[in-house]
């Protein structure tokens, strides 16, 4: 039975499970687990979180504690720690952070419009472009009013999931850049729907050859780069489509030092759109799991992206880098207190010093130690000194916890 009490009132012995409000802004790494520890306890008593959920079936209720029982031996075992907690059972209402539940619910309406997309071009069926402008118009009002829950949201996917979702997170990240460059609301907009158009020649080419797990053959890799031509061909079948978003299909892989394809265009040749495309098309390859690869930490794509002389627009990159910050969220860490930190939000007056979630972990991927740590509030408490490197691969997956306050499984 969940049972919801002020944060105060919270005693050892008791069953806690959750907070009410986004796991993002609580201090626990687990969203369930008996209170056991004072150190736990004085970190809720601190949150600054004024109502959370208790499970008085697996401890102790508000009465009993009152009543002085301490749980003792009668107090029901701790399930095993998992590294994903459960998800809490919280009920519906206005209580509970909407932002992230509008976010999920707007993911899967757009992957639905993306599959449909793409299974209307495999059969050589008509654009529903009032549909595409309609998810469109969604996910950059969503971007434009909170660009990192939705950002974060938007770009979570599993690897069979890619095709689709790529396509959602590209129009998401070109709206978030074009707000960043300081092109209007209707500008962001043309730019996430070249975005979500970007990818549609791929409904062109065989889903084995996408899914490949292996290094592709120089004739796979040939197929694979029709893509932009393909997409272009299709879309110009549709007079609805505007031009700048068959320009974007076109060149999206174009590089400012002429070394792209399929033109080989340069610089000034390329459309604004289609520099931008270029790099939220890279970025969101990069950071997300393919059958072929695991995904890169966001903070080591960034540095990476950065080193490819010649690839993007170099004053347009520094946008983006502006964007989603030098340790974009998601990206893991290392402290110089030796502590391992989850970015959960950036600090615009200093990229170098966002908002953690911070831990220790021992081989088990046991974790403790943990709290919300705002490095530019507090610049003595702590400070970046790596990028998070091996332990990506082990913990990417924690993304997916900024859906716990929703309710709603990744």
């Amino acid at each position: 039975m969940l049972k919801k009490i002020k944060t105060e009132d919270l005693v050892l012995g008791m069953y806690f499970s959750g907070f009410e409000a986004a796991w993002l802004d609580h201090p626990f790494w687990k969203n369930k687990f008996l209170l056991k520890s004072d150190s736990e306890l004085r970190q809720a008593h601190a949150s600054g979180i004024p109502y959370c959920w208790i499970d008085t079936e697996r401890g102790l209720d508000v009465d009993e504690a009152d009543d002085g029982g301490d749980g003792g031996d009668e107090l029901p075992a701790q399930d095993e720690a998992s590294v994903v907690p459960e998800l809490p059972d919280l009920p519906p209402g206005p209580d509970i952070d909407t932002t992230l539940m509008d976010a999920v619910a707007l993911r899967e309406t757009a992957k639905k419009a993306t599959k449909a997309m793409f299974s209307e071009a495999r059969l050589g069926k008509a654009l529903d472009m009032e549909r595409c402008v309609t998810v469109v118009e969604e996910i950059a009002g969503a971007v434009l009013q909170s660009p990192n829950g939705t950002l974060s949201v938007l770009r979570l996917k599993m690897a069979d999931e890619y095709t689709y979702l790529h396509s959602v997170a590209v129009c998401a990240l070109m709206v978030a850049l074009g707000r960043t460059l300081g092109l209007d609301e209707n500008a962001c907009r043309e730019a996430g729907l070249g975005g979500f158009l970007h990818d549609v020649g791929k409904a062109f080419l065989s889903h084995e050859l996408l899914n490949k797990p292996g290094k592709l053959t120089d004739e796979e890799f040939s197929q694979v780069k029709k893509h932009p031509e393909l997409g272009y061909k299709y879309l110009s079948l549709d007079p609805n489509v505007p031009d700048y978003a068959r320009d974007v299909c076109l060149h999206h892989h174009e590089k400012m030092d002429g070394n792209g394809y399929p033109d080989a265009l340069r610089s000034g040749q390329i459309s604004l759109y289609a520099r931008m495309a270029a790099i939220c098309d890279v970025y969101d390859a990069l950071t997300s799991d393919r059958p072929y690869k695991r995904a890169w930490d966001p903070a080591e794509a960034i540095s990476s992206m950065a080193s490819w002389n010649g690839h993007f627009d170099r004053a347009m990159f520094l946008a983006f880098v502006k964007t989603l910050g030098i340790y974009p969220v998601g990206s893991i860490v290392k402290l110089e207190s030796g502590r391992t930190g989850f970015v959960i939000r950036q600090n615009a007056q200093d990229l170098t010093r966002p908002v953690l979630k911070v831990f220790r972990y021992n081989d088990n991927m046991e974790m403790s130690d943990t709290e919300i740590l705002d490095l530019m509030a507090t610049p003595e408490a702590d400070t970046i000194v790596a990028r998070g490197g091996e332990e990506w691969a082990r913990l990417s997956h924690l993304d997916t916890m900024q859906l716990l306050s929703t309710g709603t499984p990744a």
